[in-house]
């Protein structure tokens, strides 16, 4: 496959540290506050919906990603694995604007799936099939590439490869830079989804007693 058992281990370890930081979980509260009708508080923020709830995230991460580098660098100091440490400098910043779009269109595609809430209250089935697919079509079990051509080229087209899969194959020089493309043109999609869901939800939105 392409992947000596060096290479395999620091994917693995990689997409830990990648999932902490492109994972969003503020954003399912979101539908919550539709369905109880407190979404109109953000209405009445100094800041935008978007922007605030981003900030939140943020804060999230700091609290998480930390966490999760400090549980792998016990299994390092313990476990002493062969791992395969990249020495280009310019990987790095490739793979830090990769992981920050995989973040954001993470979190515009889990923010769209919680708007939903403004049409059903049977928002948990989208949810559950977004978490099953993302957990076997991201790159969180295995490189991507290993699969036949014909499939990761499929996967490439849509969003998910660019959560976990692009910004770890990148920093391990197993993946072009222009993977980057992708992410872009996705996170383009996905804000503008995210912005159209909720600004048709709001338009429709009604809550008795508001």
């Amino acid at each position: 496959f392409g992947y000596s058992k060096q290479y395999m281990m620091s994917y693995i370890l990689g997409v830990t540290v990648v999932s902490a930081i492109t994972t969003t979980m503020r954003t399912t509260d979101i539908a919550g506050d539709v369905l109880k009708g407190t979404v109109v508080n953000y209405l009445i923020k100094p800041i935008s919906f978007f922007k605030y709830l981003l900030a939140k995230e943020a804060a999230d991460k700091l609290i998480h990603v930390p966490l999760a580098i400090f549980e792998i660098g016990l299994l390092l100091v313990f476990f002493h694995p062969l791992l395969y440490i990249p020495s280009n400098i310019p990987l790095y910043l490739l793979f830090f604007l990769s992981v920050s779009m995989g973040w954001c269109i993470s979190f515009f595609i889990s923010l769209s799936l919680s708007f939903i809430a403004f049409w059903t209250t049977e928002i948990w089935a989208p949810r559950f099939i977004f978490t099953v697919v993302v957990s076997f079509v991201a790159g969180s079990l295995f490189p991507l590439d290993i699969l036949p051509k014909p499939l990761y080229i499929v996967l490439l087209a849509t969003p998910f490869p660019y959560f976990f899969y692009a910004p770890t194959a990148i920093v391990l020089g197993k993946a072009p830079w222009t993977l980057l493309i992708g992410s872009g043109i996705w996170l383009i999609i996905s804000f503008t989804l995210a912005r159209f869901i909720w600004q048709k939800g709001i338009k429709e939105f009604s809550f008795y007693g508001i």
